[in-house]
Order: structure tokens, then C-alpha cells, then sequence
């Protein structure tokens, strides 16, 4: 009889195999692309409609399961106990027969539990399986689904912030309105597309899970099977070999359907696939088109900027240099009035001065406060922008801190008025008349007529020789046989005519200072003056006194020594003889 029920197990499997190799050649759906719509959908409710079947069958097959499990716990518990009572009683007739059948029920109980695990776990893989499924057909029906993320290792997805409100300005058109809406419902679409390829991606990994619990179950009910077959005595307890040759049918059935629907599901996914790589290609290209439109070179935005800008800063560039204009006017007018009064030279070139470095301070003023203006009309942030010149002046105080510190050494300068334009004056160790001067540098042209620019920061060291007023210095040398008291006398007198002439008297300050016999040189004796003048105009008083100078001394005949040199002998008397008499010997040889 047992050979009988295996003979008639092994043809059902058999036929069972057959057929579903059979099934699944027939069975694997042509190209999604071919199919319809409604032909997917009807595709997915048949899926569906299957998988509820199934949980009906596994839910039922579970309580069975639960069943036998509760028996050979009982079972078990009984050998065990009967185990028990023979070794106290200290009987060992029967306890290695007991030991090998609690054992073999052990075998059975274990594999009823994974068995039911097993089943459980097919049970929750199905019903998602179902609820996706379900998100395929509405995402076909309507085009809307929502999907929860719970799978490990899918496609990554990040929704787009697509509800955002569109800001309509008044340089927008109606094509550009109407690009941006179509942008919105693109990136929709694509939104659902992603999520109906998650949707496929996630019913592929449950039914791979699938399919491995089912080759679970079938590995199991063959261990059940084997196990039968050769404990034969605990057959009544654990049913039949023909139940056990029917889940093997089953389980070998599903795992045929699930390999089947595996396929199809592969199959489905290119489509999708291609379904998002195509509506992402919508999407940039119609976000490409919206950036053109809200971009400055759109045409419209061009004509906008034509018709209503361009006026307006137009306008604002000619009223900034009229305004530049009027205030450079006003500052030269009133320190021209200023300059004609007379208010003394050197207040003179001190507006001077301040007229060459405001015109560079107005100019500097009025191209910030214009590039600010014009950047406010375009539509730049200003507060963006102070905040970078913020930033700016901290890499500039950084990074050029030598241009920073010409502006500042310049300022101080023209605050504590060092010098002015128009003064001669030594930089470091060049002389010569300044030409212009800036908040950054001085311009200084020396005698010979060569151009020095030096940058205020540095400026090591400022002599004025110009500054007030101007003094000159004589050392007047006479010979050492001449009247003291007499050449000062005659010095004196020079002065004062010069003083009275009245082409050089007005460049005189006060009277000269006669700081009388200064020293003895080698072949002069030195007597020293000073003569103060108007600034600028020292020099021409002392080539003027010193050409009188000259005259007055050759008309009373007072000596101006050059330099000679007188040799002193110890032995005086015997050089002379010498000489004398090499002189007459050489008269006698003649």
C-alpha cells in the first residue's frame, strides 16, 4: 500500500511539473510595450485577486499547521514524561524506544514550526505585495499614487518642491506664466512616474522574498516527506504521505507562478524605466526654456529693460553728473573767491591744495553713490552688497594695507598741512617743488625737471624748505687783513638799501640778523648774517645781495681771499745759503 501512495505521489508531481513548465512558456505576458492599459490593469487585478487567494490558503494552512504542532507538543510531552517515570522506576526495557520516538517527534515539531514561520512571513510579504499592486492600478487609473518608502536598497527619491507659490513679477509675459505651470505639472508627472518605478522595484524584491519562502516550504515539506517514509510507527499522530506529497504539489506550483510573475514584473519595469528617463527629459527641458525666459537675455525681458530701465538710469547717470558737475563748480567757486581775497600766500596754496584733492574725493563720492543707485534700479540687493564691500574691505585692509596706508598718511597730511602744492620740499632724499598731490601720493618735479611720484605711505621723512616763511643763510669771507667792524659796516648797509629797493624790499620779513665774525678759516675769516624772506623767495634775495655784495667790495677794494697755502722752514738761514750757493756755482761754471 505504501508503494502504491508513493507511485501515485511521484506521478502528480510529476504531471504538476510539466504542467507549470508548460504554463510558464504560455504564461510570461508579450512586451509591455504592446500591452494596453487596461490589459496591465486587468494583468495586476488578476495579481491581486490571486494573492488574496493566497493568504485565504496560507492563513488556513497556518491554523492547520498550528494544529499538528499542539498535537506533537502533546506528544512530546507525554514521551517525555513516560521517559521520566522509567528511570525512576530504574526500567530501561523500553526507554531507547521512547528516546528514538520523542526524538523523531522533536524532528516533526521542528519543522511544523519553521513550516508555520515560514508562512507567516509569506503572509505579510503578500498583503504588501497587494497594497502595491494596488498603487500600479491607480497610478494607471489616475495617475496618482503615494507611496511609503520601506524598501532597502531601491530607487533613491526625493520629491521636488513643486508647490511653491509662483511669484508673477511685472517683467513676466504670459509664455513665461505659461512655461512655468507647464513645469509644475511636468515635475507631477515625474513625481508619479519615480514613485510607479519604486512601486515595480518594490513588488520585485517581495516577490524574490517570495519566492525564497516558497523554496523554503517546498524544502521543508520535503524533509516532512522523508521523515514519513521512514518513521513510519508516528504516522497516525502527523497524517499521510498523500497530504505531504500535496503541499510538495503546491509549493512547487507557487514557486512556478511566482518565477512567471518575476518575469512578467521584469518585463514591466523597462517601460517604467523608460517611462521616468523620458519625463525627466520633459521636465529639463521645459526648466531649461523657463530659465531662458526668466533669464536677463529673454527677449521680453529685454524689451522690458529697453522700454522701462534704460530711461530711468538714463536719467540717473546724467543727474549724478550734474550733480558731480554743480558741487566740483561750487567748491572751485568759492575757493577761487577765497584765493582772490587777500588773505596771505600761503593760505593761498593751502585752497589750492584742497581744490586739487576734492576734485578726487567729489569724483570718488559721486561714482559710489552712482554704481549703488544703478545696481538698487537693475535689481541687485544692496544689502547683499554692503555686506560683500564689508567683506571686501576686510581683505583689502589685509591684503593692501600699503594702499590703505597711502589714503591714511595722505589724509594726515593735508589735515595737519605738512605742505602745499607749490612748496619745495625734500622727500627722503629728493628735493624739489611739488607739482599735484592726492589722498595717495605726491607728485614732485626736482631742478633738472624730473617728474618723482611718491606714495604717501612711503614717506619716510618731510623737510619743508618753504613752509611760513624762508630764511638765508650767508658766509661771507674776507681777508685776514681786512677791518672787521668795517666789512659788517659795509654788509649792513647792502642790507638796508635792499631793503628799501622796491622791487625786492616786499620779499623781505623784518630786518637782517647779523650774527657777526663766525670763524677763522684757512685763508678768510667768515662772518655770518641771515636774511628772512617771503616763502619761495629765498633764493632770489640771495643771488641779488650776493651780486652787490661783490660789486661793493671791489669798488672799496676789500679782498675776497681764494685759497692759498704758506710753508714755514725751522732751518730757514742755512736753506737760503744753500740756494745761494748752488746759485753761484752754477754762474761760475758758466
Amino acid at each position: 500500500m505504501l508503494k502504491f501512495i508513493l507511485i501515485i505521489a511521484g506521478l502528480l508531481i510529476y504531471c504538476s511539473l510539466g504542467a507549470q513548465d508548460k504554463l510558464e512558456k504560455q504564461a510570461v505576458a508579450p512586451s509591455y510595450d504592446q500591452l494596453s492599459g487596461a490589459e496591465i490593469i486587468i494583468r495586476f487585478q488578476k495579481y491581486i485577486s490571486s494573492d488574496q487567494q493566497r493568504i485565504i490558503q496560507k492563513e488556513s494552512r497556518s491554523a492547520q499547521l498550528a494544529n499538528q504542532i499542539d498535537v506533537l507538543t502533546n506528544q512530546f510531552k507525554k514521551l517525555d514524561l513516560q521517559i521520566e517515570q522509567n528511570q525512576e522506576k530504574h526500567t530501561s526495557l523500553n526507554n531507547d524506544e521512547k528516546e528514538k520516538q520523542r526524538a523523531t517527534v522533536m524532528s516533526f515539531l521542528d519543522l511544523h514550526l519553521q513550516s508555520r514561520q515560514a508562512i507567516q512571513q509569506q503572509i505579510i510579504i503578500v498583503k504588501n505585495k497587494i497594497s502595491k499592486q494596488k498603487g500600479v492600478v491607480n497610478y494607471i487609473t489616475i495617475g496618482q499614487v503615494f507611496v511609503r518608502d520601506d524598501s532597502v536598497g531601491m530607487l533613491s527619491f526625493e520629491t521636488d518642491s513643486i508647490e511653491k507659490e509662483m511669484v508673477i513679477s511685472e517683467t513676466q509675459n504670459r509664455k513665461e506664466q505659461q512655461a512655468q505651470a507647464t513645469l509644475k505639472r511636468l515635475k507631477v508627472d515625474l513625481m508619479y512616474a519615480k514613485q510607479n518605478l519604486l512601486l515595480v522595484d518594490q513588488l520585485i524584491r517581495l516577490n524574490e522574498e517570495d519566492i525564497q519562502l516558497a523554496m523554503v516550504l517546498h524544502g521543508l515539506s520535503e524533509g516532512l516527506l522523508k521523515l514519513q517514509e521512514n518513521q513510519q510507527q508516528v504516522t497516525g499522530l502527523i497524517g499521510n504521505l498523500y497530504a505531504f506529497n500535496r503541499r510538495i504539489t503546491e509549493d512547487t506550483a507557487m514557486i512556478s507562478s511566482l518565477k512567471v510573475r518575476m518575469l512578467n514584473l521584469e518585463q514591466f519595469r523597462k517601460p517604467t524605466i523608460k517611462a521616468v528617463e523620458e519625463a525627466e527629459k520633459r521636465a529639463e527641458a521645459a526648466e531649461s526654456e523657463l530659465e531662458f525666459l526668466k533669464s536677463p537675455l529673454a527677449p521680453h525681458r529685454i524689451a522690458y529693460w529697453v522700454r522701462f530701465n534704460l530711461p530711468k538710469i538714463g536719467m540717473i547717470l546724467i543727474g549724478f553728473l550734474l550733480v558731480s558737475m554743480l558741487i566740483r563748480w561750487a567748491v572751485r567757486k568759492i575757493l577761487n573767491r577765497m584765493i582772490k581775497r587777500k588773505i596771505g600766500l600761503e593760505r593761498t596754496e593751502r585752497l589750492e591744495t584742497l581744490k586739487l584733492a576734492s576734485s578726487s574725493i567729489i569724483t570718488i563720492i559721486a561714482v559710489f553713490i552712482g554704481v549703488l543707485v544703478l545696481l538698487s534700479e537693475i535689481g541687485v540687493n544692496l544689502t547683499v552688497v554692503l555686506g560683500g564691500a564689508a567683506a571686501i574691505s576686510l581683505v583689502i585692509a589685509f591684503g593692501a594695507q600699503s594702499l590703505v596706508k597711502d589714503f591714511f598718511s595722505g589724509f594726515m597730511i593735508l589735515f595737519e598741512n605738512q605742505y602745499r602744492v607749490g612748496n619745495v620740499i625734500k622727500i627722503n632724499s629728493t628735493i624739489g617743488t611739488v607739482e599735484n598731490m592726492s589722498l595717495r601720493l605726491t607728485v614732485l618735479r626736482d631742478l633738472e625737471g624730473v617728474t618723482h611720484f611718491f606714495p604717501h605711505g612711503q614717506i619716510l621723512e618731510v623737510s619743508n624748505l618753504t613752509h611760513g616763511w624762508s630764511r638765508v643763510e650767508f658766509d661771507i669771507g674776507v681777508s685776514y687783513n681786512e677791518n672787521v667792524d668795517e666789512v659788517i659796516t659795509v654788509l649792513t648797509d647792502l642790507s638796508t638799501e635792499l631793503a628799501a629797493d622796491a622791487k625786492y624790499g616786499h620779499l623781505l620779513i623784518g630786518e637782517m640778523e647779523m650774527c657777526g665774525l663766525d670763524k677763522f678759516a684757512d685763508s678768510a675769516i667768515v662772518i655770518k648774517f641771515l636774511v628772512k624772506t617771503q616763502p619761495m623767495k629765498q633764493w632770489i634775495i640771495k643771488r641779488e645781495l650776493l651780486r652787490r655784495i661783490k660789486n661793493r667790495f671791489d669798488e672799496l677794494g676789500i679782498e675776497i681771499p681764494f685759497p692759498h697755502l704758506t710753508v714755514y722752514h725751522r732751518n730757514a738761514e742755512k736753506v737760503i745759503d744753500a740756494m745761494q750757493s748752488k746759485i753761484e756755482s752754477n754762474f761760475g761754471k758758466q
